[in-house]
């Protein structure tokens, strides 16, 4: 076994238990000199082993780290203290010398500890810069405080700098401390700190919830919390499952139609509104005690997981086409969908019909079962015409059912998406109407009133006025 002794961040935090071990050691080493804890080992005159050396060899912190881990464990017989600066536990040698062979930590003053000393917390988010730097999805609770440690160069503050002015802007004003030292500062100054150590970090107070610049999934799941709440939105708590139902498919539409549009902000929005329904959901179903928000998230990631065989299993997936397919396969063998029946009855009773149709066509079609050409298809759309044109009143909807079904199957044969063709169309449609209403108004006669001839003439020239855009 290996002792660690945490030294602090001055030459004066060693605990009595950290010197206790040092001195009935037979071999201390500390790992490096270049920082104010080892004048201790100066003043008291304590034969050690220093491991500078290493880091004039090592490529990377990863390197070092191994290294070092590598070298101590061949000492681990021969009563070792090795002594890092800060508590020991959060020191990244020591985490990867953990690893390798028992350990024993002394542990002593850490960062943290000191940037709390004069704003104390029962709670705290702590995170060393090392950990969140190139992390793009790095969030966390900002009702709490947040102290991160470990900025000890330009680049490391320049980095955290950019992560905190995402998550609290810019402008947001920090506490900057350099062991027992601390000054207030902003966001945005600090990469421009005249001194960067080991000793340095950042303390951000806890907001509000209320006053966030930006917020993440914890901030959602609470501010619903709250509406739900005792005291939050009568209408909020009144829902159920069947209530907002609807609501989600209005949302996904109109992200759909966000999408379509091209409009960023407005995807922003909707994606949002459809994240909202699922939380609701979710919420509803705790307040009823059928589940939990953990559970849905627990099921969807094991989902991802599974599914996803070309990254988390052994299946190999050379393109969008062939992971696709891994996709589809694991999912089978889940559902135990195998065969082309139940793959169909797998599909969502509440799907649109003509997506719904469409699927079902697909599944048919990868089993051979399938039109040879687009003229096949058409026979098919003009024996189904006929048979709606000669249909009694009993069989009308079902054999319009048909008709609409085998237009569905020419559309997919040729890549079109039926549903995106079919809103197109009605956009066309109201657009066209728009037009011969506002030419109406502006010759001063009413559009409900106008012949069929003179309706004509006005579509034609909605028609000519639309082909004249492109």
């Amino acid at each position: 076994m290996i002792k660690v002794v945490g030294l602090g961040l001055k030459k004066d935090d060693l605990t009595l238990k950290g010197a206790e071990a040092i001195d009935n050691a037979n071999i201390v080493i500390v790992k490096t000199a270049l920082t104010d804890t080892y004048k201790y080992f100066e003043e008291k005159c304590i034969k050690n082993e220093t491991l500078d050396r290493f880091y004039e060899a090592s490529d990377d912190f990863d390197d070092l780290d191994d290294s070092i881990a590598n070298y101590l464990v061949e000492l681990q017989d021969k009563n070792v203290v090795y002594c890092v600066n800060g508590n020991g536990a959060d020191d990244r040698s020591v985490k990867r010398l953990k690893e390798l062979c028992a350990v024993e930590i002394i542990a002593g003053v850490s960062n943290e500890l000191l940037a709390l000393r004069n704003h104390p917390s029962t709670s705290v988010v702590k995170v060393s810069a090392y950990d969140i730097v190139g992390d793009k999805a790095f969030s966390y609770d900002k009702t709490l405080p947040l102290v991160v440690v470990d900025i000890d160069n330009s680049f490391i503050a320049s980095e955290v700098k950019d992560i905190l002015s995402r998550i609290v802007g810019e402008e947001c004003e920090i506490i900057f401390f350099n062991g027992d030292s601390e000054q207030k500062t902003l966001v945005y100054e600090l990469d421009r700190q005249k001194e960067l150590s080991y000793a340095c970090g950042v303390y951000v107070a806890p907001f509000a919830i209320t006053d966030k610049q930006e917020y993440n999934y914890g901030d959602l799941i609470r501010i619903m919390y709250k509406l739900r709440g005792k005291n939050g939105c009568e209408w909020d708590k009144a829902q159920t499952h069947e209530s907002i139902r609807k609501n989600l498919i209005e949302e996904a539409y109109e992200l759909v139609e966000a999408i379509d549009n091209k409009d960023i902000d407005n995807i922003i929005e909707e994606a949002g509104d459809v994240i909202l329904q699922g939380v609701f959901h979710t919420l509803i179903g705790e307040d009823e005690g059928e589940f939990t928000a953990n559970e849905v998230l627990t099921g969807l990631c094991n989902k991802l997981v599974t599914r996803h065989t070309h990254i988390f299993g052994d299946v190999v997936a050379n393109n969008a086409d062939e992971a696709l397919k891994a996709w589809e396969s694991a999912k089978a063998k889940e559902k135990k969908t195998a065969t082309v029946s139940s793959k169909i009855n797998s599909v969502a009773k509440a799907l649109p019909s003509l997506q719904k149709a469409t699927k079902y066509q697909k599944y048919l079609a990868k089993i051979g079962m399938e039109f040879e050409n687009t003229y096949q298809i058409k026979e098919k759309i003009v024996e189904e015409l006929e048979e709606v044109l000669s249909a009694d009143n009993d069989n009308l909807e079902i054999e319009c059912g048909d008709l609409l079904f085998a237009v569905v199957n020419l559309l997919r044969f040729i890549g079109v998406d039926s549903e995106v063709a079919l809103n197109k169309a009605c956009a066309k449609f109201a657009s066209r109407v728009e037009f011969m209403e506002k030419a109406c108004i502006k010759s001063g006669k009413e559009f409900v009133t106008l012949s069929s001839t003179e309706q004509e003439k006005l579509w034609q020239e909605a028609k000519a006025n639309e082909n004249s855009k492109y």
